[in-house]
């Protein structure tokens, strides 16, 4: 979970310095809201959505430890989709090679 947020709080960070070539200017304020630039909204809706995902998996996966529920259907679908956030991080220095999905 940690490694994702690192990651998309990397994205985040770098969606502020991406600008169109037709922009009209960078903001001076260094922020996406500011911008007419489509591309880095878009950047930042797909985070807000990825984010909620995980969230919701991690909460599934924690409701079932503590229901006592160790590797059910639901914990196990959770992991991967997980995973699947992960791969393409792959070539990062802090992916493991279990996170394969």
């Amino acid at each position: 979970m940690s490694f994702l947020q690192d990651r998309w709080d990397e994205e985040q960070r770098d969606a502020a310095l991406f600008h169109e070539l037709d922009c009209p200017g960078p903001p001076r304020t260094g922020r996406v809201s500011h911008c007419c630039c489509p591309c880095p909204a878009q950047i930042l809706d797909r985070l807000t959505t990825h984010r909620r995902i995980v969230r919701d998996c991690e909460q599934r996966i924690r409701r079932e430890q503590n229901q006592g529920l160790h590797g059910s259907v639901d914990s196990s679908r959770a992991f991967r989709i997980m995973k699947a956030f992960a791969l393409p991080y792959e070539l990062h220095p802090g992916w493991q090679d279990t996170w394969y999905p």
